[in-house]
């Protein structure tokens, strides 16, 4: 890297400044016009029994044989396979006249992610989720199992995060070797934990950067709010568990990436990410290889990388809100399915109104009569700890998590009710 004399901007090598353009043209999606914005969501699920045994991946009634069954449920085309390995599902269902897409896959751990949308309906999310559930529940009774997909941010039953097995995943293995020496909780993170995502478009840049910002300034809160995971490595937790997990997870690619409050361009986030060890790499051949101390940016000025490769990398990174085209806000934990259809009405009627921060504002001028002007990243951070430790008696910002949380419903319902 040089600098520019003239215009104070990094000037890069050929290869990687190439490979650069194309990330920040993946970042940035197709411009949208307000209209055309969708929404979708991510269900992360444990598979359990009723005497509380997690499901494997393997065995008789694991998740390999409930993924064979579901298989039977579908074209040839629609499922996923990765090394030879049926992994998930892509496919499409009709929910009242309208085709949502649905994507089935499988966590580090065995957790059952189903991910549906984009879409106008939040309503017609939750049906395509719904019927993905009645396909897992008829699956299960065809392998003789009384499993259950079961909603919680971090598995109850469960002491100790190494009891459990890792699916036959060459991403997952070389993840694990890597994230446990670079965090306390990594394994909890990858073999215990269970989130609900809200994917959220964005218009262009700008419009990026308003969510952008206002997800981060949100972020403890929706994680207080959201959180679903009454134990802990076996025990009763006071709350907030999955949120102090992830402090505990590799920090150079988790939490809250710089700029973020301050007018985060598609440019500084993929600077971010191509300063990372991506811990791995899978090229355009579907090979999976561990990339050592290597950073992205190292690996990005090697060779011309396609899309898939690229998307690959972004892949790696894991901050509360990760960009793919679109905010993927990763803060809320696993929720029964109509609570993460509700979740994701919430989410979506607050960051899609672009006056979100000064209705806040004005609702909370007599904690904050400078409004957000002044908070930082560290108050990001001090605001989270409060709530963690604190709960319902916490200050957001200097302001009671009460009256924050009132606000932020007040807003959200009047949005809706005015479409």
């Amino acid at each position: 890297m040089t600098n520019n004399r003239n215009g104070g901007c990094p000037v890069f090598a050929e290869t990687f400044q190439s490979n650069l353009d194309a990330m920040i043209d993946l970042i940035a999606g197709a411009p949208k016009q307000p209209e055309d914005k969708l929404i979708g969501y991510e269900l992360e699920r444990i598979l359990a029994t009723p005497d509380g045994r997690t499901v494997s991946y393997s065995g008789e009634q694991g998740l390999a044989a409930l993924l064979e069954q579901l298989a039977t449920m579908h074209a040839a085309d629609e499922r996923v396979f990765i090394d030879g390995i049926l992994f998930g599902f892509d496919y499409r269902v009709m929910v009242e006249g309208e085709p949502v897409r649905v994507t089935v896959s499988l966590e580090p751990a065995s957790q059952l992610e189903v991910a549906v949308g984009p879409s106008k309906s939040v309503r017609r999310l939750h049906m395509a989720v719904e019927a993905f559930d009645a396909d897992v529940r008829r699956a299960l009774d065809a392998i003789g199992s009384d499993a259950s997909l079961q909603a919680v941010g971090y598995n109850p039953y469960v002491s100790d995060p190494t009891e459990l097995e890792l699916i036959p995943k060459e991403r997952y293995r070389d993840m694990d070797a890597y994230l446990s020496r670079h965090g306390r909780h990594a394994r909890d993170m990858m073999r215990c934990s269970a989130s609900t995502q809200v994917s959220l478009d964005y218009e262009d840049e700008a419009d990026m950067a308003r969510i952008y910002r206002m997800g981060t300034l949100l972020g403890p809160l929706f994680a207080f709010l959201f959180d679903n995971a009454p134990r802990f490595r076996g025990a009763p937790t006071p709350g907030m568990a999955r949120s102090i997990i992830w402090r505990h997870v590799d920090v150079d690619r988790c939490g809250i990436v710089p700029s973020s409050l301050d007018g985060l361009g598609f440019l500084d986030y993929a600077l971010w990410t191509t300063g990372v060890k991506p811990i791995l790499f899978t090229d355009e051949r579907h090979v999976t290889t561990a990339t050592g101390d290597a950073r992205t940016r190292e690996i990005m000025a090697e060779r011309k990388l396609t899309r898939g490769e690229l998307a690959h990398l972004l892949s790696m990174v894991f901050p509360n809100i990760r960009l793919k085209g679109f905010c993927e806000y990763r803060e809320m934990d696993s929720l029964p399915p109509r609570l993460a259809a509700a979740c994701t009405s919430f989410t979506g009627a607050l960051f899609y109104d672009k006056q979100l921060e000064e209705k806040l504002a004005a609702t909370l001028s007599t904690w904050l009569p400078r409004g957000f002007e002044l908070i930082d990243e560290s108050d990001a951070v001090a605001a989270r700890l409060d709530l963690e430790q604190l709960g319902w008696e916490a200050n957001v910002y200097g302001v009671p998590a009460r009256a924050f949380a009132d606000a932020l419903v007040s807003i959200a319902l009047d949005n809706v009710a005015n479409g």
